[in-house]
């Protein structure tokens, strides 16, 4: 007596393969999703670290800002030590340009002072920063460093004796505060106030290997 084989028909085994295809799609959907998500995570990571370095060095910079004018300043100005006028700067929005002193320069090294000309402005959406070598010759092209993208606005005020301005024109002195509005895409408007270092003079080491010449643009 010959054995009866079991097996699978053709609509089990077709069956079989739809809900194997079934597994395979879900699982590749989630795996989508999960990747999808961790880029996402990733993306708003290395933009909040943006924000944060921006910020930190807005805050570094202003605090180290001294009274230090610039020869390519008109003469009528050279008692004004920053500008905020983004026509000054190249900016799509307000811009902030100054002096500061604190770069480091371990015994006289290098061929520079520890004085720094820096530009804060906004470009095609990114937040820049431009720097030169030296105060008084600026003949080489600036060093530019993006700092945050995104960014659709950029407005600059100060605070002195308690009262808020728009724009700096007081001689012979820094504010108090310079106050930073961020309108960024990822999160909104964003204000800092920083504090200056006030009206400390200017050292004569900060000056040291400074040479003359151009002027901040």
């Amino acid at each position: 007596m010959s054995k009866k084989l079991n097996g699978f028909t053709l609509v089990e085994l077709m069956l079989a393969m739809f809900i194997f295809a079934l597994i395979g799609l879900a699982s590749s959907v989630v795996l989508n999703q999960m990747l999808s998500s961790d880029a996402r995570a990733t993306e708003r990571r290395e933009e909040l670290e943006q924000l944060q370095f921006s910020l930190l060095l807005l805050e570094r910079d202003v605090r180290q800002m001294v009274m230090r004018p610039v020869r390519q300043v008109p003469a009528e100005q050279r008692n004004i030590y920053l500008f905020s006028d983004g026509r000054y700067t190249d900016s799509d929005a307000d811009g902030l340009a100054f002096v500061r002193a604190g770069w480091s320069n371990p015994d006289a090294m290098l061929p520079r002072s520890m004085l720094q000309p820096v530009v804060y402005r906004l470009w095609d959406g990114v937040l820049q920063r431009l720097s030169h070598s030296y105060v008084d010759d600026v003949s080489a092209e600036p060093a530019i460093q993006n700092l945050l993208h995104n960014v659709t606005d950029f407005r600059v005020e100060f605070i002195a004796n308690g009262e808020r301005r728009e724009e700096w024109n007081v001689a012979s002195r820094l504010p108090d505060v310079v106050i930073i509005s961020l309108q960024t895409d990822s999160y909104g408007r964003i204000e800092r106030w920083l504090l200056t270092s006030g009206e400390g003079p200017l050292g004569a080491a900060d000056e040291q290997g400074n040479p003359q010449g151009g002027g901040l643009q």
